[in-house]
């Protein structure tokens, strides 16, 4: 992706000072102002589970003494810090299905 493409907006600016604020050539590029960000940056992902699958992972969160979500992102965590081993991802040889829209 270009540097112009990324510069793109999603939609018109709403007056002046926001259209000045939006456009590159009126930045300072020659004295960046240093900030500190808060929290750790991340995405929040919405995954649908059928009715089945989700009182599984319900059991097996019970079990394991922990809630389902956070069972579910310690899992994905382990998978992803074994990815460069020579050890296969859990589910590894299982086809992956078409994605499907969204429902809700």
């Amino acid at each position: 992706m270009t540097a112009e493409a990324l510069r793109e907006t999603t939609q018109e600016p709403l007056d002046d000072e926001e259209r000045e604020l939006m456009d590159p050539e009126t930045w300072d590029w020659d004295h960046p102002i240093e900030v500190r960000t808060v929290g750790i940056p991340g995405a929040i992902v919405r995954v649908r589970f059928t009715r089945e699958e989700i009182v599984a992972v319900d059991r097996i969160a019970r079990k394991t003494g922990a809630n389902p979500v956070d069972l579910i992102h310690q899992i994905l965590r382990e998978w992803i810090a074994n990815e460069n081993k020579d050890m296969p991802a859990p589910g590894a040889n299982q086809p992956v299905r078409a994605p499907r829209a969204a429902t809700g």
